[in-house]
């Protein structure tokens, strides 16, 4: 059941009301129900692995808590008798063991989701009749929730939340069903305080609810849907100039279709009164490549920078190798941790998104012009101190075009889905422009919906907190413009968001 649907849509109209009619502490329950029947709508196969995943996840949440309460307590009733080498030695023999449950419970959850990323990449090499059977073998939403649940077990092992004792609410935080197709990749001691406590009907929440999902829905509708499919399916067929077209039109198709998911998503939360965490903010004002890190897809880098970035950097087999370069590369030293971190970070980054060379080069791209970035900056810093008049809302324009080409150019890993065709699109675009064959680009679309798609993309530019100060009237004509405007209807693949392929 897409998001896009009408049964959705109108299924949401009926779940609402309902919700907020039920007593306060049966709220949460129907919105596991409505979780669990919308997963089962995907795919009943699915649910199995969803529930064994959270099942397993939670049994070993639970005995890694219990190990460190019993450790707590041991060592509260005996630190007068102990020694503090004998506190110190037994901490470590106890912290050993619930490693051991940590790299269980990771192992089974990284197990399955390789192994099912694996099967989707193999699936895309195959007929189409394998494609769509192993989509169907492949659970929903899989990255997104294991993320979250390996971001949960990780957390009760650091200590920073508690285990979970109910297996049901750990299920409904899990799978709760707006962000189960492309996130946020929530954290569960942030999303547990609004998903599971009592709340009272706001209105202010609603509306702030319902004006994001007609926004995600425009942008989704009316602007993604005309973009990204000549953008993937004839646009790639051109060099030249046309590959430039492709890419700048990738780029602002996948922003659209991406953050208007996550709009529906969070507006979906905030009419239950639920906060998530913000996935996006104004990504194409950056600056720079790290800036725009910081502003796309904001919890999986917060993901991939806590459990991936900072324990790698710290990690025993780093520092040895760090000892070993230092005795002749001092300098070096300092920043091999940086360096090493980043890199690991990047190609899990891109395994994350797909099990194929094209991913792992689209994720070794960020990680190197991050590093060369950040290596630059001193040098940047001497160029503005010299010439102090480039400080200006000229050259911050300037940034922020360099940096929109420099991610259209690294997401054509993303459209072409070839390594060497990748870079021989890019290459074309100095070496054989023909800006001649610009016309016959531009006819992959009726000049209407051309058109449409950038009057849309006007509106964005406004800027989300300015529109929500416009008045009612506004957003009704919004929802006409989607009736009117959106690509939907018999024959429209509504579940096609191109996260959900990742």
């Amino acid at each position: 059941m897409p998001l896009t649907s009408i049964a959705f849509v109108g299924g949401l109209a009926l779940l609402m009301p309902l919700y907020y009619a039920l007593p306060m502490k049966t709220r949460w329950p129907l919105l596991l129900l409505a979780s669990l029947g919308f997963y089962a709508f995907a795919g009943w196969r699915g649910l199995c692995y969803v529930l064994f995943t959270v099942i397993s996840t939670w049994l070993i949440a639970w005995r890694i808590d219990t190990m460190q309460a019993r450790q707590k307590a041991y060592v509260a009733e005996h630190r007068a008798e102990l020694s503090r080498e004998e506190r110190k030695a037994y901490n470590a023999v106890q912290k050993r063991a619930q490693r051991r449950w940590l790299i269980l419970g990771l192992a089974v959850n990284l197990g399955i989701m390789a192994f099912m990323i694996v099967l989707k990449s193999t699936s895309l090499k195959g007929t189409l009749e394998d494609a769509l059977r192993f989509e169907i073998l492949i659970p929903l939403g899989i990255s997104y929730y294991t993320f979250r649940i390996m971001g949960y077990l990780i957390d009760v092992y650091w200590g920073k939340v508690r285990a979970q004792k109910n297996p049901a609410k750990l299920t409904l935080f899990t799978i709760f069903f707006p962000q189960v197709w492309m996130g946020p990749i929530s954290r569960y001691e942030y999303l547990s305080e609004t998903l599971l406590a009592p709340r009272k009907f706001d209105w202010d929440s609603f509306q702030s609810g319902a004006q994001r999902m007609i926004f995600g829905y425009f942008k989704k509708l009316v602007i993604a849907e005309r973009l990204i499919g000549p953008a993937l399916r004839d646009l790639p067929k051109l060099d030249g100039i046309s590959a430039l077209l492709n890419m700048v039109v990738y780029a602002a198709a996948l922003y659209c279709d991406f953050t208007g998911g996550i709009d529906i998503a969070i507006g979906i939360g905030e009419c239950f009164g639920i906060k998530m965490e913000e996935n996006f903010d104004s990504p194409f004002r950056s600056k720079n490549i790290f800036e725009y890190w910081r502003r796309w897809h904001i919890t999986m880098g917060t993901w991939f920078r806590d459990y991936v970035f900072y324990p790698v950097s710290v990690a025993k087999p780093l520092q040895k190798l760090t000892a070993k370069i230092k005795q002749k590369h001092p300098k070096l030293a300092r920043r091999a941790p940086v360096y090493i971190a980043t890199m690991v970070t990047w190609f899990v980054t891109g395994i994350w998104h797909g099990a194929a060379w094209n991913y792992i080069a689209w994720g070794l791209a960020n990680g190197v012009v991050i590093l060369i970035s950040q290596e630059l900056q001193p040098l940047y810093g001497k160029f503005h101190t010299r010439f102090p008049k480039m400080n200006g809302k000229a050259y911050d324009a300037f940034q922020i075009a360099r940096t929109f080409l420099l991610m259209a150019f690294i997401r054509a890993f993303d459209i072409y889905l070839d390594v060497p065709l990748t870079f021989s699109r890019f290459a074309s675009i100095f070496i054989r422009p023909h800006f001649g064959a610009l016309s016959e680009a531009l006819q992959v679309l009726p000049w209407l919906d051309w058109l449409v798609a950038g009057l849309g993309i006007c509106l964005l530019l406004i800027g989300t907190k300015r529109l929500r100060r416009l008045p009612a009237a506004f957003w009704l004509l919004l929802v006409l413009a989607i009736l009117v405007f959106g690509v939907y209807g018999l024959g429209y693949d509504a579940s096609a968001f191109v996260y959900t392929r990742f």
